[in-house]
């Protein structure tokens, strides 16, 4: 790296990291460094995040007004429940082409540069078109999802061709993979801008494309498709403000949940005598999210029923005979996401989560432009009677979910994490950790507790508790829950990043579970 390094950026996959160093380095500001890193990633890491996805951001100098950018797509006009249900469908689809909602990304970096950028669009994406072109390797937690996904993958020409041997063998470590039709996707938005998605010779490829293989996107969806620019949510906890971003986005969960915590007095997920009460009220805030997740430009989501005083209070009071009993189908909120945490020498904070929703998206690659397609159309129900029903234009419910916090007027810390419907758990347990004296580091190594749906259309949520939490929690978890010890990497934990201000300068750090720095 040239130049002097100013600001810090840290994000999965070290590749990714050091191109947005490189852009601090250069004199760029936070958000060039997040588009450069975010661009990376969609090369190295295609099972995570892809310029097929979506985006939420939240962006603000330190003393100002914080952003949030909804980079989130909506439904193809066509993707109706009536024309799934013609095509034998009961539930939404958890992949294929049907699964694929507009991509909203490209849009959001648009936003992004536009209020915060200082460098050339074609310059931050140069490094990932090189990648593209020239071949990357496959790293460690890439490897794990090729293995356990090549049969899926072979499913679809594209994804074939693209991680898969002649023999039908998947990738492995180390190996070289090259996505030529990636590069030129890429370069068009390099030399005629992100409007080449939603209008543009790009974009009409795409859809073009997967029309081919019996999608319902056309142009005329990705030409109405726009990024937003909307106040973010805001929580009073202990001595900070902490901000994520409104609905769609389930950050309002984790907002309750610190709620919850600051009610009950709970400071230390793994303190044997409040872990069960961490747990409870992860359940409860992730119930009600369930409730309540959808578009709020087509349905009310009443925000005051979950984080009014009054209601936080009297959540609190019933949690301890909370009803773990068998529960209503959750919507699918599970998904792999890339999380950056950026600040630069001027001041501007980041966070912002860039996913394919779940493992490889809808496990379509698009061959004419290498864009492998998210899967976050899944996260729609069929079901009228839900907040999430699917309709043509609406923007599902979305796990992603950045966070700042800011502490005597003035931002200090930025915190961003994969993990599916359980970021809101995994971003309480990183801040708790760092309220009670952690260093980034050490809050990031920490043993986490996230709770899933469990399995089947009615289920009691099962608590997973990584091995190396303390024995005494454990079997804490295991007394009180439906509880499984997890040995070893495991996404489900998440891959959280994050910075920090320090008296000494910025605290910065990566998560040990990811292949970042």
């Amino acid at each position: 790296m040239t130049g002097e390094l100013t600001g810090r950026i840290v994000s999965p996959d070290a590749r990714a990291t050091r191109a947005g160093e490189q852009v601090l380095a250069d004199g760029g500001s936070a958000a060039d460094a997040v588009i450069a890193t975010a661009a990376v990633l969609c090369v190295v890491s295609p099972h995570m995040v892809t310029i097929g996805g979506d985006s939420w951001t939240l962006a603000g100098p330190a003393d100002g007004a914080v952003q949030a950018i909804n980079g989130t797509g909506r439904a193809p006009q066509g993707l109706t429940p009536e024309h799934l249900r013609g095509l034998g469908q009961t539930t939404m689809p958890g992949s294929g082409v049907h699964s694929i909602s507009v991509p909203g990304l490209p849009s959001a970096w648009h936003e992004l540069h536009l209020r915060y950028g200082t460098r050339p669009l074609a310059e931050l994406l140069a490094p990932a078109i090189e990648l593209a072109r020239d071949g990357a390797e496959v790293a460690p937690s890439l490897a794990r999802d090729l293995a356990q996904y090549a049969d899926r993958l072979a499913e679809d020409p594209g994804a074939r061709a693209l991680f898969l041997n002649a023999d039908g063998s998947a990738l492995t470590l180390g190996d070289r993979y090259r996505q030529p039709a990636l590069a030129r996707s890429l370069e068009a938005l390099a030399e005629k801008g992100i409007a080449d998605m939603y209008g543009g010779e790009l974009g009409a490829a795409y859809a073009a494309g997967l029309a081919a293989l019996g999608g319902t996107m056309t142009r005329d969806d990705l030409a109405r498709h726009r990024a937003d620019v909307v106040a973010p949510l805001t929580l009073r906890w202990r001595d900070a403000e902490v901000i994520t971003a409104p609905p769609s986005s389930q950050g309002f969960a984790l907002l309750k949940m610190l709620a919850l915590a600051e009610a009950l007095g709970l400071t230390d997920p793994l303190d044997p005598a409040q872990a069960a009460a961490f747990v409870r009220a992860f359940e409860l805030a992730g119930a009600q999210r369930d409730a309540r997740s959808a578009d709020p430009e087509a349905v009310e989501v009443d925000l005051a029923a979950v984080l009014d005083p009054d209601a936080v209070r009297r959540d609190a009071a019933a949690l301890g005979s909370a009803d773990r009993r068998a529960a209503p189908d959750r919507i699918r909120l599970d998904g792999d996401t890339i999380g950056i945490a950026a600040v630069d020498g001027a001041g501007l904070w980041i966070s912002s989560l860039q996913s394919v929703a779940g493992t490889f998206g809808s496990l379509v690659v698009e061959p004419t432009t290498g864009i492998l397609g998210h899967n976050r159309a899944s996260g729609f129900s069929l079901d009228p009677a839900r907040p999430g029903v699917l309709a043509g234009g609406r923007r599902p419910p979305h796990t992603l979910m950045p966070c700042l916090v800011r502490r005597e007027g003035r931002l200090d810390t930025t915190v961003a994490t994969m993990g599916g419907r359980s970021q809101p758990a995994i971003v309480a347990q990183l801040l708790a950790r760092l309220a009670g004296g952690a260093t980034a580091d050490q809050a990031l190594r920490a043993p986490r507790i996230v709770v899933t749906p469990g399995t089947g259309p009615r289920s009691v949520p099962e608590v997973l508790v990584e091995a190396a939490a303390p024995a005494a929690v454990r079997a804490v978890l295991e007394t009180e829950f439906t509880a499984q010890v997890i040995e070893g990497p495991d996404n489900r934990f998440g891959h959280a990043h994050l910075v920090r201000a320090v008296p000494a300068g910025l605290d910065a750090g990566t998560d040990p579970r990811a292949d970042g720095s």
